[in-house]
């Protein structure tokens, strides 16, 4: 395979992901991010195997989570960080339906490797506020974004070239793939919601969706395991937890909002009845298509200019994986994943 000397912008959790992928496989790699992140540094990073609303497995979710479990432990002990952390989520049933939902797919030999079966525990645990009980699920876990992308900035600086720069679309030549005079094989663009600005890939539908989420300070909840319903609560910290988080779509500001607080304390209302301390209010901009597949492949003018974006909110367990194809792709000419790819929208 024929070494590249490849150009990635945006340093988000795509644009880190694929970088780290070409260092991988040898490739020389320059990475231009402005650092100005308005999704992946904000996120709260879970991998949760399930799709609660429909009860069904996540797309493509038996590849996924082995491999971005395997993809985080190695990288933490490449960098001696520690961001990487398996959790139980506990599922709070709403009602019978759902949890003859869930006794069914407990049963499912295609479901069983990521749900329990019920127990007398599931079904004890605060009975006043959860009278259906309770459910987990297996192969869960989050990825502290913070500290996820500090270490592997660093590790693509030891390894490559990062620049913290805003890129000027004048000074690239797509068919030649040049940018301020140096020569690239190959360009990929990882820039999130601002990819309706790239004059290469503006029309795709690369949607802006904005999501808030709070740390809070409780006494009641869990340390060890993640609650659900109707939001969200990670413990992160002693007595610390994330709540999140809000969907509003085609909204690309990142600014709380108090109406977003309001609706996640009300939903925080299904899982305690505790009064929460409030230090910490968060917005982010998560970029998100149309089918709720990721939005990747290769510009059809210009042959070294790719796209990498569209990851949404099952982006930290999707994008190790989806990193590696799209480098295959480019390199080696193996065909994505028809869900995946460009002309799907043209």
């Amino acid at each position: 395979m024929k070494k590249q000397n490849v150009l990635i912008v945006g340093g988000g959790l795509a644009g880190i992901c694929i970088a780290i992928q070409c260092i991988d496989a040898g490739h020389s790699v320059t990475l231009i991010d402005k650092g100005v992140n308005r999704s992946s540094a904000v996120a709260a990073g879970m991998i949760n195997p399930l799709v609660f609303r429909r009860m069904t497995k996540s797309w493509r979710v038996d590849e996924f989570i082995p491999y971005s479990e395997n993809f985080y432990r190695d990288l933490e002990l490449r960098t001696g960080a520690s961001f990487f952390h398996p959790i139980v989520i506990r599922r709070c049933i709403a009602s019978e339906q759902e949890a003859g939902y869930w006794k069914d797919r407990a049963n499912d030999p295609l479901f069983s490797a990521y749900i329990q079966a019920f127990d007398k525990e599931d079904a004890e645990i605060h009975p006043e506020q959860r009278p259906f009980g309770s459910a987990r699920v297996n192969h869960s876990s989050y990825v502290s974004a913070e500290h996820f992308m500090a270490a592997c900035r660093t590790f693509i600086e030891k390894n490559g070239t990062y620049i913290r720069a805003a890129f000027e679309f004048d000074q690239f030549e797509p068919s030649a793939c040049t940018y301020l005079g140096q020569r690239f094989d190959q360009a990929i663009f990882c820039e999130g919601s601002e990819a309706v600005k790239n004059p290469y890939f503006g029309k795709l539908p690369v949607e802006a969706t904005k999501g808030e989420i709070l740390t809070v300070q409780a006494q009641s909840l869990p340390q060890h395991e993640s609650l659900n319903r109707k939001c969200f609560c990670l413990p992160v910290e002693p007595n610390t937890f994330r709540i999140g988080a809000t969907y509003v779509w085609h909204t690309d500001n990142v600014i709380p909002t108090q109406e977003g607080k309001e609706m996640l304390l009300d939903n925080l209302r299904f899982l305690t009845d505790e009064k929460v301390e409030i230090i910490d209010h968060r917005a982010g901009v998560r970029p998100t298509s149309p089918d709720r597949r990721p939005i990747m492949g290769t510009h059809p003018t210009y042959p070294k200019v790719h796209i990498f974006n569209g990851l949404g909110a099952k982006g930290y367990m999707m994008a190790p994986l989806l990193a590696q194809e799209l480098l295959e792709s480019i390199v080696d000419g193996k065909t994505l994943d028809r869900e995946l790819r460009l002309d799907r929208f043209f």
